[in-house]
């Protein structure tokens, strides 16, 4: 299992906070403080219970043209949170591990290579689902929001 260390220019490893194969603090401003120091370094290790696998999202990061189009397609065809964060996930992920079987297809869509949505149907059906979509591509969009284009 390789965790990818976050980057402005290259792939990086996202973990959903609801994952089995994390142990989080029970308090809520120290399992906040604890995921976004493990997202911002790439250090999980502390956070992973013994043994366990956690399902690893490897996306990219997302260039200054993406996070312009995700905005405009947002308020041209007024989606909601969910679909922002769903578009937002399908440009940044790569690959995904301990998944089941299921893995990145990428599609061109609008001349825009992305994962299929196959893969995203695949989160819904999980245990965490919509929860799992929402807070990484809220996590992705955070990151294109706050960072330099990647070249």
């Amino acid at each position: 299992m390789a965790i990818k260390a976050p980057s402005l220019q290259s792939d990086y490893s996202l973990i959903f906070s609801g994952d089995d194969a994390l142990k989080l603090p029970e308090d809520e401003a120290e399992r906040e403080h604890a995921l976004t120091v493990a997202r911002d370094t790439g250090r999980w290790d502390d956070l992973l219970v013994p043994g366990a696998k956690p399902t690893i999202f490897d996306v990219r990061p997302l260039t200054g043209s993406d996070f312009a189009h995700i905005l405009g397609e947002s308020h041209r065809l007024g989606w909601i949170a969910l679909e922002e964060c769903a578009y937002a996930l399908r440009l940044a992920l790569r690959k995904v591990t301990n998944l089941g079987e299921f893995k990145v297809e990428p599609v061109d869509e609008g001349g825009r290579s992305m994962a299929s949505t196959n893969i995203i149907n695949a989160i819904y059906a999980t245990g965490g689902g919509r929860a799992i979509v929402l807070e990484l591509g809220h996590a992705v969009i955070r990151k294109a929001q706050n960072s330099p284009s990647p070249k």
